[in-house]
């Protein structure tokens, strides 16, 4: 498996733990740009505690081999919705996961989409949300990259969160914590 933010199941694993330690999962779980459901197996192989999984992702093509995958399991549901276009219902989910999504650039204005994207996440979950985000200067080749520090001062600043981030100023992938 090849994707943005990380180059086999090792790194996208080392991402998740990295991410449950920021902010553990708890109640009602959103994950944005969910693909194949990924991180329901991770919550599962490493017993952590939630009452449902709700995966969320712009391709019909991954929503449906997602429902395939983790069909059955009542506390699993995945939905295809453009969350610019269609904005969550506030404060539906308990914690939020935008995992190895939003280092895509989307549309004309790729920070105003992001923040669009952070924000309707933000407001969607009661606890907060952890994202990850990719490192200028850490990797050649990407084309949408922003400091650690600037986005996390604009979360602040926007959406009135306590902000944690998670840099270890070596990995070009970053993890920023919003706390309500």
């Amino acid at each position: 498996m090849m994707v943005l933010e990380y180059s086999g199941v090792e790194a996208q694993e080392r991402l998740f733990a990295r991410a449950m330690t920021l902010l553990p999962p708890q109640g009602e779980i959103l994950d944005l740009g969910c693909g194949l459901g990924h991180l329901i197996s991770y919550l599962d192989e490493k017993q952590l505690p939630y009452a449902n999984y709700h995966g969320i992702d712009v391709s019909s093509r991954m929503i449906d081999e997602a429902s395939k995958r983790y069909s059955g399991r009542n506390e699993v549901s995945f939905e295809r919705r453009d969350v610019l276009e269609d904005s969550l219902p506030p404060a539906r989910y308990d914690t939020g996961y935008i995992l190895s999504v939003l280092g895509y650039p989307i549309g004309d204005n790729p920070m105003r989409s992001m923040m669009a994207i952070i924000e309707n996440a933000f407001s969607a979950c009661r606890t907060g949300i952890v994202f990850s985000h990719l490192a200028t200067g850490r990797k050649e080749g990407l084309k949408f990259t922003t400091l650690p520090e600037e986005l996390a001062v604009r979360c602040e600043r926007e959406l009135g969160a306590k902000v944690e981030i998670d840099d270890n100023g070596e990995d070009f992938t970053y993890l920023i914590a919003l706390r309500h």
